[in-house]
């Protein structure tokens, strides 16, 4: 595939492949062949206000081709709550310096804390 880095570049290239599609088109019709020289002054301007028209429906609508951006999903009560257990009880089983107490870990914070967020539903 070949990668245009601008627009115009990307509407030069799209202008050159109507204009041979128009042509072979134009040559391959059953028309006459005294009509085929007026058709074929004609077909490229056809072509080309088509090609403004879905412009200008795209730029109008958003192109279809970027993706959405995604959605954050709204946190549950429960994750709240857990969230603040574990706050709660890393403050209180941590040293001054910052690291667990003796005999508590992540692990242990994280059972814990979820123990604490369940409350008295169990």
């Amino acid at each position: 595939m070949i990668h245009l880095a601008t627009d115009a570049e990307r509407a030069e290239a799209l202008r050159a492949a109507a204009d041979y599609l128009v042509q072979t088109g134009v040559a391959m019709t059953p028309l006459p062949a005294a009509l085929k020289p007026a058709a074929a002054t004609v077909a490229p301007t056809v072509v080309e206000n088509l090609a403004l028209e879905v412009a200008r429906i795209l730029q109008n609508q958003g192109n279809p081709m970027t993706p959405k951006p995604k959605r954050k999903r709204k946190a549950s009560q429960y994750s709240k709550r857990y969230g603040k257990a574990y706050k709660q009880l890393r403050k209180k089983y941590s040293t001054k310096k910052g690291s667990l107490r003796k005999g508590w870990n992540h692990k242990r914070l994280v059972i814990a804390s979820h123990k604490l967020a369940r409350g008295g539903r169990k």
